[in-house]
């Protein structure tokens, strides 16, 4: 969902993200930062979605997808037998 509508639901319901902020006793900014997605915290999402009454991945649908590791398999380099 975008950043935009989440405050927009956070406002519709009476509060703000600013009083949630106070309620959660972190900063603003932290609560901003997880609503856009740059920052992570569980405590946090589960608050804007409980009091939105939506789940998480519907809010942040790239937090419900795991992420993908991207690495290769490193292996010994092949052993040759000269002649």
């Amino acid at each position: 969902m975008h950043p935009e509508l989440i405050k927009a639901s956070i406002r519709m319901k009476g509060t703000t993200p600013t009083a949630l902020a106070a309620k959660l006793k972190v900063a603003p900014t932290t609560v901003f930062e997880v609503i856009s997605g740059r920052t992570r915290s569980a405590r946090i999402e589960r608050a804007i979605a409980d009091l939105i009454g939506q789940p998480i991945s519907t809010l942040w649908p790239s937090h419900a997808q795991p992420k993908r590791i991207n690495r290769r398999l490193k292996t010994a380099p092949s052993r040759r037998v000269l002649a």
